[in-house]
């Protein structure tokens, strides 16, 4: 294999929409506290201890929030999501009404894996609001809300109804559902 072969298939390696943690272990991955000061440190931390009840490892932990708020990119946000530090009470609201929705620890785990950047988005205006596109619209609820958001968690993070008239932001769209 040539140099520059191995570098565009790099190239597609961390562009696939498709990479779940499970298909990236091993890899080496940055630490944050090198890069965060201490009270920034403190609140990364405290997200963490929220995502360590589904089981994950610190590098795991760190994937999450860091896909979740732009400090990894994500084909999800695109170009749009500045970095920001998470806060323990939004991971934590978020994570529960999730739990609300009928999903066990293992089956959130579960989910985090497929679609980490769900802990970044709004809770009122997508997540509440998709959730009651899927039961208003389609009538999805209880079980098969479950079920369909371990197949597709992204529906959660749909933001963009394009209604067939593209507008290039085809990983928050609701025309994938």
């Amino acid at each position: 294999m040539f140099a520059g072969e191995k570098t565009r298939m790099l190239g597609k390696f961390l562009a696939s929409p498709l990479l779940t943690f499970d298909s990236t272990v091993g890899r080496s991955f940055c630490s944050y506290d090198a890069i965060l000061g201490d009270e920034d440190k403190k609140k990364w931390e405290s997200c963490r201890q929220a995502l360590s009840a589904y089981g994950f490892s610190s590098e795991e932990e760190d994937k999450i929030l860091g896909k979740a708020f732009g400090q990894i990119h994500s084909p999800y946000w695109g170009e749009e999501r500045k970095k920001e530090v998470p806060k323990f009470e939004l991971v934590s609201e978020i994570l529960n009404y999730i739990k609300d929705l009928g999903l066990t620890d293992d089956d959130l785990g579960k989910l985090l894996k497929k679609f980490p950047e769900v802990l970044g988005c709004s809770l009122e205006h997508e997540l509440k609001a998709n959730v009651q596109i899927l039961e208003k619209e389609w009538g999805i609820r209880g079980k098969t809300l479950r079920n369909l958001l371990l197949r597709n968690p992204r529906a959660l993070g749909y933001n963009i109804d394009c209604k067939g008239d593209c507008m290039a932001q085809c990983t928050r769209c609701w025309a994938r559902f």
